[in-house]
């Protein structure tokens, strides 16, 4: 079984495929498993509009092709994951002082990354600190990849 699926392949856009990509290369360094993750992320494409949510859970990942109820949003260009598996790790941790860490760096001063749904901090402050907790952890996980 995939660790990484899509809700509906026939419709999937752009975004969703590259989220699978992506995400499937990443559980299979990690053991065809996406470790610690238990959250619901959203993911805007800034550059085609694409919205897709990413529901963490058994140690994998489903990618819905709309935003269904995710607990944080995340706005950006779809290159950003991508170009966050360049960036090396130094013991398990993103090296962002690296060339590949500060272009990234300086391509998110150019093009910011945009997070919608801090409010569930003060509606579910738990819910809210798990999703920020895993976003940390899935940053973790990407990057390093080359």
């Amino acid at each position: 079984m995939e660790s990484v699926t899509l809700s509906d392949s026939l419709n999937a856009g752009p975004l969703a495929l590259l989220l699978q990509g992506v995400l499937s290369d990443t559980a299979r360094r990690h053991g065809d498993r996406l470790p610690g993750l238990s959250c619901r992320l959203g993911m805007i494409a800034s550059d085609s509009r694409e919205e897709v949510t990413l529901v963490f859970g058994d140690n994998g990942c489903l990618i819905l092709n709309t935003l269904i109820e995710p607990d944080l949003t995340f706005e950006a260009e779809s290159e950003l994951l991508p170009r966050l598996q360049m960036v090396p790790t130094l013991l398990g941790l993103p090296l962002f002082v690296s060339p590949a860490g500060l272009d990234l760096m300086l391509s998110l001063l150019r093009r910011p990354l945009r997070i919608r749904g801090l409010t569930l901090l003060f509606v579910n402050p738990a819910r809210a600190g798990r999703a920020i907790l895993d976003t940390a952890r899935l940053v973790r996980l990407l990057a390093g990849t080359y």
